[in-house]
């Protein structure tokens, strides 16, 4: 019997540099929790920063310090995925800057690479008699900006291949979790695109038996088919604003400082899995056991089940987050009172939010 616990988008920059330097803890509200599993899968979306350059092309772009990299020992990570469209910020110097830290903690890592093949392999973990495969990838439309000649290579969704894939490591593991950065449609939205439930019924017809999803920065459904678990997107673990350009990017107070930690708990042949409500509380991530939290998830998991085959239904939520949402957001994310921003209301400034 083997417990690990799925971690989602975990960014330790900005504040997350002066939690370092102090020797102060962001995690220790939930370390029990992290430590009680054998290890923990997290997906590293926030690389080391590097002397050589930014990667132009991507914007916003994350990095943080790479001695701060080290707050990752607090997590008790085995893996960690880095198939995201944030790998190459930071250019090869942050990448190999990153992998550094990984090695010194002890963290493998998989989803990119320095070569092609690199970058595909999949990891198997062997613990306690339970075999467990892992194969990581990312959707083109999450933008990772690669340029041409970029020196680090990562390991892109195409379905076919994917297949492919899944079909050969069931032969040899027990388990087959697919890790996946995906959905960049949908970003900030509550729901998937209509498309990944056809992806993902595809992906656990040839053999995957977990499905573990992030990208949007928010808590999507989760659901059962056939007897496997597919959770669309975990939502932010640990995030810290964006400043970039003297812009800050807000990672707000509403929809992205939730996360959900699947804890799973495989046997030889079969698994089950819990799921566990997290948040983020002035960048310290705690358990959020509050009932309205758990009662959201289940309804937004019964929407789901009504949006999901139905095209019309979903393409009015798409409508819904794209026009309706933006403005939503710009009161209710605000750092000013609402009262203040209807007072005084800049037409001009609410445009520019709706279209970024």
């Amino acid at each position: 019997m083997v417990k690990i616990l799925f971690l989602g988008d975990i960014s330790l920059n900005n504040c997350y540099n002066k939690f370092y330097e102090n020797d102060i803890n962001p995690f220790r509200g939930i370390e029990q929790l992290l430590k009680k599993s054998d290890f923990n899968i997290g997906n590293l979306e926030c690389l080391a920063k590097g002397d050589k350059g930014e990667n132009e092309l991507k914007y916003p772009r994350l990095g943080t310090k790479a001695k701060t990299l080290n707050l990752l020992k607090h997590l008790n990570l085995k893996v960690v995925t880095l198939a995201h469209n944030h790998v190459y910020d930071n250019l090869l110097d942050g990448y190999n800057k990153t992998i550094e830290q990984l090695k010194n903690n002890n963290i493998q890592f998989l989803g990119a690479g320095l070569s092609i093949d690199e970058a595909e392999k999949e990891i198997i973990l062997n613990e306690k008699g339970v075999k467990i495969g892992l194969l990581n990838f990312v959707t083109s439309n999450t933008n990772p900006k690669m340029p041409k000649n970029a020196e680090v290579y990562l390991n892109f969704f195409e379905i076919d291949k994917i297949e492919k894939k899944i079909k050969l490591l069931k032969r040899k593991v027990d388990h087959v979790v697919v890790l996946l950065h995906w959905g960049g449609r949908v970003e900030e939205g509550f729901y998937p695109d209509f498309i990944q439930p056809v992806l993902s019924r595809r992906m656990i017809n040839c053999g995957a038996d977990l499905i573990i999803g992030g990208h949007s920065h928010t808590v999507q459904p989760f659901e059962i088919y056939k007897g496997k678990h597919i959770f669309y997107s975990l939502g932010n673990f640990c995030f810290d604003d964006i400043i970039h350009d003297d812009k800050v990017f807000e990672i707000g107070r509403y929809r992205k400082r939730k996360t959900i930690i699947p804890k799973v708990t495989f046997l030889k042949k079969t698994y089950n899995a819990e799921v566990i409500h997290a948040k983020n509380n002035n960048l310290f991530i705690q358990l959020n056991k509050s009932f309205f939290i758990k009662l959201k998830m289940k309804w937004r998991n019964l929407i789901f089940k009504h949006i999901r085959n139905n095209q019309l239904l979903w393409n009015f939520y798409f409508w819904h987050l794209k026009k309706i949402v933006p403005i939503k957001m710009y009161f209710i994310e605000a750092n000013e009172g609402v009262f203040k921003k209807i007072i005084n209301l800049d037409f001009n400034r609410v445009l520019r939010y709706i279209q970024k």
